[in-house]
């Protein structure tokens, strides 16, 4: 019993110092944005914004196509550390394509503006 204690009081210790510094780095991030927007001009962020978005592309699709192709890999380690049985990873596994799907879909509507820029081809088409 003492052991599953612990182990409960490790998992919220490691829940709590990941909230902590997520929540820290967000504070530097917005301190330094904060700081950017003071000393410069907001046409001069946006271009900057505009010359990093590619990058910022490049990582969220590499981010997806590093779920898809890990996902076997820890799906197998979790069974053979007995996190899951048999009948859980194979139900995970056959979620793999699924979540991949939605999170291409989020992608597309939220990081390439699809929505958007299919509404202005429609306006710009009516007018």
């Amino acid at each position: 019993m003492v052991a599953f204690r612990s182990g409960i009081t490790r998992r919220r210790r490691w829940f709590i110092l990941l909230t902590l510094s997520a929540f820290g780095m967000t504070l530097c991030i917005g301190a330094f944005l904060w700081h950017s927007v003071q000393t410069s001009s907001v046409v001069a962020i946006q271009n900057q914004i505009d010359l990093l978005r590619p990058a910022f592309t490049a990582i969220r699709l590499l981010v997806i196509s590093a779920v898809a192709l890990v996902w076997p890999v820890v799906t197998q380690g979790l069974c053979r550390w007995g996190r899951v049985d048999e009948a859980t990873a194979a139900q995970l596994l056959s979620l793999r394509w699924r979540i991949v799907t939605w999170l291409l879909v989020i992608e597309l509507m939220l990081g390439q503006n699809l929505i958007g820029r299919f509404l202005s081809t429609i306006q710009g088409s009516a007018a």
